[in-house]
């Protein structure tokens, strides 16, 4: 096998393992930029300590988006990457070893400024209520207002919001449900719901039940163009459609605890809300000052030389 390429290797990889459309597609940009740092297509055979070190290295140090270098964290998530491929890769014994990778630190930052707060998320919506046009055959005014309020409302990823139909959404009991099928590792069925005046908002457009409730006829993930844009003009410093969802997170923590949040958005370790609670709208209360009152004397303005 040390004539397949890498990229085949990744074919079978996502087909015995699963992989849905947007995990496929990272494991082929992440082939893409192997085959950038060698100057030829991947093979099987370069998956061997020293080359997969060498482009980890390679990653590392070499300027992304924007001319920055990529964060500690996204160096491991292609480590992780070539992880996975390689050992199924070993296993079929396509290749001769199993992985030997250097590690990666990934230092842990404070979860602070990740969210869109509830003015940012008021001011998106306002804004994206005056867009004129249509997206997907409806007002570009309403299908971002309702899309962005459904999204910090619910909690629920991008994927599943652009999948949902008007079935699975209940105006009267103000309430939607994304369907396991739809959500990310395909899990279960989720009920959540919606305020008042959201229902009100949705209903202006409701349409058939099998139809989409936010159609799109644009460029495949040009949303995160338009979403960008949109923050410009309101004023709200851009946080992508997950910050989003760090909202919802951060407001159920603030008003029933960590807890909360791991509910709403469907969790199953308790320790993801670390990255996702983002404490300047919910504090972590294990941060506060927990030394007692100190007993400093009663002579105030006694001044004392040593």
């Amino acid at each position: 096998m040390e004539t397949m390429t890498l990229r085949a290797l990744v074919e079978r990889y996502a087909l015995l393992r699963g992989l849905g459309r947007i995990s496929t597609s990272h494991y082929n940009q992440l082939i893409d930029r192997i085959a950038k740092h060698l100057h030829r297509e991947p093979m099987v055979s370069d998956l061997a300590d020293v080359t997969m070190a060498g482009y980890l290295r390679w990653r590392a140090e070499t300027p992304g988006w924007r001319n920055q270098l990529p964060a500690a964290a996204t160096v491991e998530k292609d480590r992780r990457m070539i992880r996975a491929m390689w050992e199924m890769s070993a296993r079929k014994k396509w290749s001769a070893d199993f992985p030997e990778l250097p590690k990666v630190k990934v230092p842990k930052r404070l979860p602070l400024g990740r969210a869109y707060t509830a003015d940012d998320v008021a001011r998106l919506i306002r804004r994206a209520r005056k867009r004129h046009g249509f997206t997907g055959g409806l007002p570009s005014g309403w299908w971002w207002a309702t899309l962005l309020w459904t999204a910090a409302v619910t909690g629920e990823r991008l994927s599943a919001l652009l999948a949902l139909r008007w079935a699975q959404v209940d105006l009267d009991a103000r309430q939607v449900v994304f369907l396991g099928a739809t959500r990310k590792g395909q899990t279960r069925d989720i009920r959540r719901a919606i305020t008042p005046e959201l229902a009100a908002l949705l209903a202006e457009h409701r349409r058939q039940p099998a139809d989409l409730v936010w159609p799109w006829d644009r460029r495949t993930r040009s949303y995160w163009g338009s979403l960008k844009l949109l923050c410009r003009l309101a004023g709200v410093r851009y946080r992508g459609f997950h910050g989003l969802r760090r909202t919802a997170a951060s407001y159920a923590a603030l008003a029933g605890g960590r807890s909360a949040a791991t509910k709403l958005l469907d969790h199953a370790d308790p320790r993801l809300q670390e990255v996702y609670v983002d404490e300047a709208i919910a504090p972590d209360e294990s941060a506060g000052v927990t030394l007692p009152p100190l007993d400093l004397g009663d002579e105030d303005g006694t001044v004392v030389l040593d």
